[in-house]
């Protein structure tokens, strides 16, 4: 278990049997007896001795009727719950009775959804009558005829990002429209839709930007039909297939050009690294000796990394981020897109590969295939020369400064319990980009 001085406390809020009952009374939710409130903990981002915002997601069952409630915690030092919570209510005058809340024991904030620390618009986007002119505006479904609004929260990342699909009900139709609008806490929303309207003539099958609202700091999207890939899909027996169109469908967005100022450098990979064996010694010492002798040799290999290809990156390449509907398969979430090293973007869809199938219970051996099958297709169809050498050493790099941190910094018990194997598996890859080119050019 994560220690942290500044919030003795974090066992208790990390514990959903400890939470679920005292956050129900909290809210007013009816069952909150023993048992009677479910409680799982959706998203955790810990940053030692600074911060612990721990996203909870409720649901209680009274008289038959099923409630449901996101609450964001956000942990104080103990005793000065009262007093950060007094001086949160005076930076939002906005917020409406509930909305903020505090507990002693544990100390911590409680913001009930969907009042959010930064996300302040999102009363109004979730607000049927608020959102039904904005929708049938000319940019978005252009028409005056829209009778009913009703939303859903697809994807909610406290103090980050909140993605809301809405079923527009038009007057005289009896069908239904599907809009999509992700609200952000910053102004990132800007960017993200330019480059999106800059990809969606060059890469035809993902998601596609309507418009953005500086005022709210909301992106629109429309909808795009098919479903998120997951690890079950390449375990058929149509997985190597599968794989192979990964590879393609990566090529293919990685030959797009796009002009935007955000960068991915291999600085920003040696920083991952470093901030990965940091990590380990705040939070996990028992890791930091071994993460640390990984990392010792990745830098002293870097030097001898050939100069990468600029290309366009994806920078969030996993597996819930491919898009497939029959015949197509297409890329969503394109917010963290930048320019960089291809052969970084690949190493990461390849640790996520591996992250996957040891968190489902495949062995190793058991996803060496799906990777060989992967990398082939996308050294088919890329534009970009790939230096198999320099793909292990990033693979190798990925498997800490991306599985390894994001385990540590999620404080996942089922991935940390597989970071030895992430480390072995790191080692391997790094032993290969040793060898000289065309020693056998084995991918694995």
């Amino acid at each position: 278990m994560n220690r942290d001085p500044r919030f003795p406390q974090m066992a208790d809020a990390l514990n959903p049997a400890v939470m679920g009952p005292l956050l129900g009374w909290v809210l007013g939710m009816p069952g909150i007896k023993t048992g009677h409130v479910e409680c799982c903990i959706s998203e955790k981002r810990h940053k030692p001795g600074k911060s612990l915002v721990i996203g909870y997601r409720l649901k209680a069952q009274s008289n038959k009727v099923l409630q449901s409630r996101y609450v964001t915690g956000r942990l104080c030092p103990p005793g000065a719950a009262s007093r950060e919570c007094e001086l949160a209510r005076s930076k939002r005058p906005d917020l409406a009775a509930g909305a903020l809340m505090f507990l002693h024991e544990p100390a911590m904030l409680i913001w009930a959804f969907p009042y959010d620390r930064k996300l302040i618009n999102l009363p109004a986007l979730l607000d049927a009558e608020s959102v039904k002119s904005r929708i049938g505006a000319p940019d978005l479904t252009g028409d005056d005829r829209v009778l009913a609004v009703e939303s859903e929260v697809l994807h909610y990342l406290p103090e980050q990002s909140c993605m809301i699909r809405y079923r527009v009900s038009l007057a005289g139709s009896d069908q239904t429209r599907l809009l999509y609008a992700k609200n952000y806490a910053d102004d990132s929303g800007r960017d993200v839709f330019k480059v999106m309207r800059q990809l969606s003539s060059q890469f035809s099958w993902g998601a596609k930007a309507l418009a953005y609202d500086a005022q709210t700091r909301t992106l629109w999207q429309s909808h795009v039909p098919g479903r998120t890939l997951c690890w079950a899909d390449l375990q058929t027996a149509k997985g190597l297939a599968l794989a192979e169109r990964i590879g393609h469908c990566a090529a293919a967005f990685h030959a797009c050009k796009i002009d935007t100022v955000q960068r991915f450098s291999q600085s920003d990979v040696t920083e991952g690294l470093l901030a990965t064996v940091r990590l380990a010694e705040q939070t996990r010492p028992e890791l930091a000796e071994p993460i640390e002798s990984r990392v010792a040799g990745l830098l002293a290999d870097e030097l001898n990394l050939p100069k990468p290809a600029l290309a366009t990156l994806h920078h969030d390449l996993k597996l819930n981020n491919f898009l497939v509907d029959g015949d197509k398969l297409g890329l969503i979430d394109l917010d963290c897109v930048c320019l960089g090293d291809p052969l970084a973007d690949l190493a990461s869809l390849i640790a996520n590969f591996y992250l996957h199938g040891l968190r489902e219970g495949d062995s190793v051996e058991q996803v060496h295939p799906l990777v060989k099958q992967l990398v082939g297709s996308y050294m088919a169809h890329s534009v970009h020369a790939v230096s198999l050498p320099a793909l292990h050493w990033q693979v190798a790099a990925a498997l800490i400064h991306e599985v390894t941190r994001r385990s540590l910094r999620q404080m996942d018990d089922l991935r940390i319990a597989h970071i030895q194997s992430y480390l072995t598996l790191s080692e391997s890859y790094l032993a290969l980009s040793r060898q000289p080119t065309g020693a056998g050019d084995a991918l694995i």
